[in-house]
């Protein structure tokens, strides 16, 4: 078997090779590119992080529990005290 015979086979699957590899990065850079233009904004140029809507709306429904549960903590407290003065007198 010659040399340049086997040069001759395998040069065509090389270049088939190189191409395939080139046309699956040009796809993943495509890829890439959609995704990141799809995601919403994560780090403001600033360097601070952002909210996703779904994590500031818990956080926020979570707000509202606190202070509502703070509210009827101190409207508990205010009505022990009332009483504690009452019963004192």
């Amino acid at each position: 078997m010659n040399w340049q015979d086997v040069m001759k086979a395998v040069i065509p699957i090389v270049v088939a090779a190189l191409a395939w590899l080139l046309g699956q990065v040009s796809e993943f850079s495509t890829r890439l590119t959609k995704i990141e233009g799809s995601m919403p904004a994560l780090i403001t140029p600033n360097g601070v992080p952002t909210d996703s809507p779904l994590s500031a709306e818990a956080r926020h429904k979570l707000k509202e529990e606190l202070y509502k549960d703070i509210h009827d903590l101190q409207v508990r407290v205010k009505l022990m005290e009332e009483r504690a003065r009452i019963y004192a007198k």
